[in-house]
């Protein structure tokens, strides 16, 4: 019978231990259900905020494609009223300076056509020069005596006036041209 008894209180022992542990995982169940809730909860929070993540997203997408159209509407806008500007720039710059170049082509054909009147003048002057340098040279070297100066004092006279009248053509030309320029202008 003692047996018995230390087979029933080893039973009670045993039954005890399982009840412990019966316990012990209910306390566990406990906890993992609220633990399984509070899961559940963050899940649907989750599944809330990517919901509203989606929902902006698609709105900002949205935005996005509407303001890429804005703005392709705007550079195309903008490249067309740029190539209208160039264009109308370019024919504005270009009848203004063929209205200046047509004065100043004249100008310079009127001063090429008196180019070679104005180079003879030049060459007549330094002939003159020449002419009352070998005179001084030779009324240097020449007794008064010796020689008289009627005949040439009558031609260097003759010389300087012609240089005179040759000199107010010159001013006259350059008259003339600042004239033409400055109607240029």
């Amino acid at each position: 019978m003692l047996e018995n008894i230390s087979g029933i209180r080893a039973l009670k022992e045993n039954i005890e231990a399982v009840e412990k542990r019966i316990a012990s995982l209910e306390e566990q169940h406990k906890e993992m259900g609220s633990l399984l809730q509070g899961i559940e909860k963050g899940i649907a929070g989750l599944k809330s905020t990517e919901r509203g993540y989606s929902d902006a997203f698609s709105k900002d997408l949205d935005k996005i494609k509407y303001l890429q159209k804005e703005f392709e509407k705007a550079l195309r806008t903008f490249q067309q009223n740029n190539s209208q500007l160039y264009d109308s720039i370019y024919t504005k710059l270009h009848n203004e300076l063929k209205s200046h170049i047509a004065p100043i082509q004249l100008v310079a054909n009127e001063f090429t056509a008196v180019k070679p009147e104005i180079r003879k003048l030049q060459e007549s002057t330094q002939a003159a020069n020449d002419a009352v340098n070998r005179l001084v040279s030779v009324s240097q070297h020449i007794k008064k005596e010796d020689f008289e100066l009627k005949e040439y004092a009558k031609e260097l006279l003759k010389a300087d006036s012609e240089k005179l009248r040759l000199m107010r053509e010159i001013e006259t030309l350059k008259k003339i041209i600042a004239h033409e320029r400055r109607n240029r202008h």
